[in-house]
Order: C-alpha cells, then sequence, then structure tokens
C-alpha cells in the first residue's frame, strides 16, 4: 500500500487490524488482540507500543485526482468491495496508481532525529481526521502528506479538519480513534523522509516535541 511521511511517498504492508471493519478496508486479518497493546493515544510515551498513523474520512476522490486521499477515495476509486485477487486487474490497476488510503505516518526509520527514528513501530493508532463542510466547499481538504502539517491544521483550523467518533461517525476532538493496524512500512519511492515539512506549532501534539 502507499502512504507518505515527512512529505515523502512511502510503501508499506497492511498485516493485521484490531476491529472488523478496519481489516476490511486495509485488507488484513482482524486480530481483536491487538485492542490490547500499549496503548491508545500512547505515541511516544514511555511503555507505548504504538505510533501515529493519520488518515482522513472524506478526503476528495477521483481515480485521477492528484488531491484524492482517504475513505471514501479507497471506496469510490480503489475497489475496495471487490475480491483481492491477481485475476482482478482493475484492482490491481487502481492499487498501483494510488487507489487506496494515502495515510500519512508519523515516526519513520530513515528520519534524521534519532528520538523519531528510533520510536518507529510498525503498531500504528490511527488519528482520523474528518474533514468539515466549509473545507470541502472551498476545496480545502487536500492531500496530506506530513505529521506536523496534520496536527498544525487540527490545532489551528478546527473549523477545517476535526476528528471523528467512530462509532457515531460524528465530528470528536481530533486524536486517537481507537483504530490500531499492524502496518511494516517497507520502503519509500522517491526522496529518503528525513525531517518533517512543518515545525510544530504551540501545543498542536500530545506528548509535546
Amino acid at each position: 500500500m502507499k502512504g507518505f511521511d515527512a512529505g515523502q511517498p512511502i510503501l508499506y504492508l497492511s498485516t493485521d487490524a484490531g476491529q472488523p471493519l478496519t481489516a476490511v478496508l486495509e485488507r488484513s486479518t482482524y486480530v481483536p488482540a491487538l485492542n490490547n497493546a500499549s496503548f491508545n493515544g500512547g505515541d511516544d510515551f514511555l511503555g507505548s507500543a504504538r505510533e501515529r498513523l493519520f488518515g482522513f474520512i472524506n478526503g476528495q476522490t477521483g481515480a485521477s485526482n492528484p488531491q484524492a486521499q482517504g475513505f471514501q477515495h479507497l471506496v469510490l476509486d480503489g475497489h475496495a468491495s471487490q475480491d483481492a485477487s491477481a485475476g482482478n486487474t482493475a484492482l490491481i490497476e487502481a492499487l498501483r496508481n494510488g487507489g487506496d488510503l494515502l495515510n500519512v505516518f508519523g515516526d519513520f526509520p530513515t528520519l534524521a532525529d534519532p528520538r523519531h527514528a528510533d520510536a518507529y513501530s510498525p503498531l500504528w493508532d490511527a488519528q482520523l481526521g474528518l474533514w468539515t463542510a466549509k473545507a470541502i466547499k472551498a476545496g480545502l481538504n487536500t492531500r496530506q502528506i506530513d505529521e506536523n502539517q496534520v496536527f498544525n491544521l487540527a490545532a489551528t483550523r478546527p473549523d477545517l479538519l476535526t476528528g471523528i467518533n467512530p462509532a457515531t461517525g460524528q465530528p470528536a476532538p481530533y486524536g486517537a480513534a481507537g483504530v490500531d493496524i499492524n502496518c511494516a512500512v517497507i520502503g519509500y519511492t522517491a526522496q529518503t523522509p528525513t525531517a518533517n515539512l512543518a515545525a510544530p506549532v504551540a501545543n498542536s501534539q500530545f506528548p509535546p516535541l
């Protein structure tokens, strides 16, 4: 699967998920025990096995749209309801051209800062973003490619990007959504991810940098 870290395109393999719907969308194995992994919202805290991942519910769609991203894009453009078999050439072609979630990853092994390179974990704690009607109307629900830029946007423009309550689908404060996925990164496809594209704004992340 394709995603982004520190502004660079990466590839990763999704193997397990702790929730049934997540497992379906990620085409991975449902492993309920993952919900017990330490711990929801933990990220860089001592004792946490999880690292942040950023997904988007209602980003733009369109198979040839360079701004497409997220769950609606996956379902509408990525043939998510179809069998992932070698004979399904339409699905394979869609994934080859970015018809998947295009999630943004947090800490990554190649980052120049040892704190963030060493904090990499293949177990990801999803922060799910919901674009507001205002953002969608203005065409501001664009593709995101950097952790700090996502956090900064959520912290400074809640009128554009909020979190979501997975149980209700309603807006919620931005943060960990109780969704965890085991996704080992395979590599990067352009430049090496070494540094975030923006510095974090005050109070945009917890724990603070």
